[in-house]
């Protein structure tokens, strides 16, 4: 199969301190079977034929380098470069050379419209009453998963505050200090942990590096929380959804999750200096503060049965513990002031956990307590996950 494609070629001449650019009309036969491979990639960047074809051949049968290859050897590379792309994630440009490794994501959707919601957020004292209740203004956004189910998208304005806790907090840990100041981009966080009839949409999207259990969960129940979720199968689900919604889906950094679950509140508790049975599914029958005794439910409740933060984000506090990117630190001494993930070059260190379960006590559902679990490991059944979309913001 000939195609004759125009590209546009730069030419560098040492000696001048300028740069030729002139239009050169190529024409290369390309293998049928690569070109076919070339078409489907287009596809999948939304990029007409020709600019990407013309890209690929650029890159890799135009190009300077200092032992040039042949034409068939060149062939070759490109070739191999799109079947690694084929096996990879589709945050991954395609058609650079396979020695450059600083990989950019590929073009996605933009914000969607936005939507206004109006949520009511109670503020408890130490005795766990409620003193005061504000409704606030929240934007969002739905992405549609299919079959009549929806993902609910809370933006997350940016900011600055103190990630971890005082040690005067009841409950403080080593792990949560020293206190350190974050300043993050706004973002998109899901207003819900995902859900069991979410999971299943995006469980029967195309595999993208792993097989997914379709039905995971141990407390069944469409509108619960999914469970026994390991951090490698989050992933994967950001993953799949990602390729199908053409935006950016991940699990939110510890500095993300923090910042979101706090919505600017600095005590230890988004509703206040304590949490009750009535706020959030947790062992209540241990007490934190002046609080009464509460139910301790043994079991997932379904998402949004609870009050939400000041963000309009629901079931912060208990139900699930929900999977961060970061690996594990002991404490933050040297941790990042943004919200980009806090990584360890180790290959298999834990990961984090945040907000606690229904099987845990107030202190392990505070805004800053922290867990490490490793991300391979059998799932249980206090264990899902939330997801972040970055879209600019």
């Amino acid at each position: 199969m000939l195609q004759s494609l125009a590209i546009l070629r730069t030419v560098k001449n040492k000696s001048l301190p300028f740069i030729v650019m002139s239009n050169i009309q190529v024409s290369v036969r390309i293998p049928p079977h690569l070109y076919e491979k070339l078409l489907a990639h287009t596809n999948t960047l939304g990029l007409s034929k020709s600019k990407v074809i013309a890209q690929a051949l650029s890159n890799y049968l135009e190009a300077d380098d200092p032992k040039p290859s042949s034409l068939e050897d060149r062939m070759m590379q490109l070739e191999q470069r799109l079947i690694s792309l084929e096996s990879t994630s589709p945050e991954t440009e395609p058609l650079k050379k396979a020695d450059e490794i600083s990989p950019k994501p590929l073009p996605l959707l933009k914000i969607p419209s936005l939507q206004q919601l109006t949520v009511e957020v109670p503020t408890v004292n130490e005795n766990g009453e409620i003193i005061e209740r504000v409704s606030h203004q929240v934007k969002s956004f739905k992405e549609e998963l299919g079959d009549g189910v929806e993902l609910d998208m809370i933006y997350i304005p940016g900011g600055t505050f103190l990630m971890g806790s005082p040690e005067t907090e009841m409950g403080s840990q080593l792990s949560e200090r020293p206190q350190h100041s974050i300043t993050l981009k706004g973002f998109f966080l899901g207003q819900f942990p995902i859900t069991q009839a979410q999971w299943q949409v995006v469980a029967h999207y195309p595999k993208v590096k792993r097989d997914l259990n379709l039905d995971p969960a141990f407390f069944k129940g469409s509108d619960r929380p999914v469970e026994r979720i390991s951090w490698e199968d989050a992933v994967e689900f950001c993953d799949r959804l990602s390729q199908h919604s053409q935006r950016p889906y991940k699990v939110p950094s510890e500095a993300q999750w923090e910042y979101a679950c706090r919505a600017g509140t600095t005590t230890p508790f988004s509703f206040g200096p304590t949490l009750t049975g009535d706020l959030a599914n947790y062992m209540a029958k241990h007490l934190y503060a002046g609080e009464k005794l509460g139910i301790y439910r043994q079991e997932t409740t379904p998402v949004g049965q609870f009050f939400p933060n000041t963000f309009g984000l629901y079931d912060v506090h208990g139900n699930v513990w929900e999977w961060c990117a970061d690996t594990w630190h002991s404490n933050y001494q040297d941790a990042p002031i943004s919200e980009v993930p806090w990584m360890s070059l180790e290959h298999d260190k834990c990961r984090v956990l945040r907000g606690g379960s229904w099987d845990n006590d107030a202190p392990k559902c505070r805004c800053a307590s922290r867990y490490s679990y490793h991300p391979q490991a059998v799932p249980v059944n206090q264990i899902g996950f939330r997801v972040m979309c970055n879209l600019g913001g």
